[in-house]
């Protein structure tokens, strides 16, 4: 039997826990948090802080295991740091390191000659402030190592009151208590290519394409999942060829990666960050929805050196189903009163996850982790897809009562 260790007892790891036991591979879960989902479908749980990467490895010889992962974008260290001393499926750290930090990944586009934003980090706010004046505004700051849009600030001009907040804001959320601050890219719409791409030894695998449609109120938070990602193959080619060019350039041999990118308006293709973990917002499920194709039953398998996934997806025939998800956030910080979904849209409803319960008190949605809920929805055809996702806000959002009076 393979032993698989995973590396968090978050959410995010139960479907890697549920594809390794689709395998019947034996699971090992570390985690300091006890008492969840996880630890309970696990084979085996140990109480431990799986950043400690030497403690990690202590267990992980002590096991004998055949594979590691994780979707907990901190525990990547700690899996690569592993995975290399004993020889396992995975990546260098210092791979999955540039990957993490938001400056040495700027620094390595530059040098690979790939389109990237003029960028420094600051430790401090002096800093920060000398830094600002030799950029061109608007600029973003954010932390140089976090998850999802955290902290993300845009700033148009140079205030240093802005500029002192931004920073500690970002610098509360970056796991290395750094700031990178670049100048802004303009984007030539709120459509983001985004795609998860699957990395093995030499060979790429592209199933995971998707659009993702930013709010015009909030162009930084990713709001609306679209598959197909109905592009040119002209525009697929440059963006994988770019992507490889990256994945290449770090080192990275094994596993499953999330990437954003975006052509500003005069045509320059600018990939914003390729994340080295499986994206969240249920992606790899929609993927699978989507496609068939589930990438994360290839990075268990792969991970504990199992390659029949693998084959059987050599001769598998793709499905091609119109799937959207909405990332629902509040307009508004208030009382939430209803997730409203109107009835049109109804029958294209396949599942619902309601974060809050209804009279809970929200915020106005800003980073990622805000969202309200998620509504997965299937469509018959492209045009009914591509209508009413265009104005998917009037169809899906959360009614919130400010106190004053209720508003979307």
């Amino acid at each position: 039997m393979k032993k698989l260790m995973i590396l968090g007892a978050g959410e995010v790891q139960l479907h890697l826990i549920n594809a390794a036991k689709e395998f019947d591979y034996f699971i090992i879960v570390c985690d300091m948090r006890s008492d969840t989902e996880a630890e309970k479908l696990a084979d085996k749980f140990y109480k431990v802080n799986y950043m400690d990467k030497d403690a990690v490895l202590t267990i992980a010889k002590e096991e004998k295991i055949d594979g590691i992962i994780s979707n907990s974008e901190p525990a990547m260290i700690s899996v690569a740091f592993v995975a290399t001393a004993m020889g396992l499926p995975g990546n260098s750290v210092e791979s999955i390191e540039t990957l993490l930090s938001k400056s040495r990944f700027r620094d390595l586009q530059q040098r690979l000659g790939t389109y990237a934003p003029k960028h420094s980090i600051a430790n401090s706010i002096d800093e920060i402030l000398n830094i600002l004046k030799e950029m061109s505004f608007p600029v973003i700051i954010k932390p140089t190592q976090c998850s999802g849009t955290r902290g993300t600030t845009r700033l148009d001009v140079y205030d240093k009151t802005l500029i002192k907040d931004a920073f500690e804001a970002c610098k509360e959320f970056s796991r290395n208590g750094t700031v990178t601050v670049e100048e802004y890219i303009e984007m030539s719409s709120i459509r983001v290519n985004d795609a998860d791409v699957f990395v093995l030894g030499d060979k790429f695998i592209w199933d995971g394409w998707l659009w993702e449609d930013r709010s015009p109120d909030t162009p930084m938070l990713p709001m609306t999942e679209i598959y197909p990602m109905a592009m040119p193959e002209v525009v697929k080619t440059e963006i994988r060829e770019n992507v490889e060019n990256i994945l290449r350039g770090a080192g990275v041999r094994h596993g499953e990666y999330n990437m954003e990118s975006y052509y500003t308006p005069d045509g320059k293709l600018f990939v914003i960050e390729i994340n080295p973990r499986q994206a969240g917002n249920y992606i790899p499920q929609l993927i699978e929805q989507h496609t068939g194709v589930s990438l994360t039953k290839l990075l268990v398998s792969t991970a504990v050196g199992d390659m029949s996934y693998y084959e059987e997806l050599k001769s598998f025939k793709r499905k091609h189903n119109y799937v959207t998800l909405q990332v629902v956030f509040a307009k508004e910080s208030g009382k939430f009163k209803e997730l409203f979904i109107d009835p049109r849209v109804e029958r294209y409803v396949k599942w619902i996850d309601q974060k809050f319960e209804i009279g809970s008190i929200i915020d106005k949605g800003i980073n990622a982790g805000e969202a309200i809920a998620y509504v997965d929805m299937q469509f018959d055809d492209y045009k009914t897809q591509q209508s009413i996702t265009r104005d998917i806000e009037k169809y899906i959002y959360a009614k919130v009562d400010n106190g004053e009076n209720t508003k979307l």
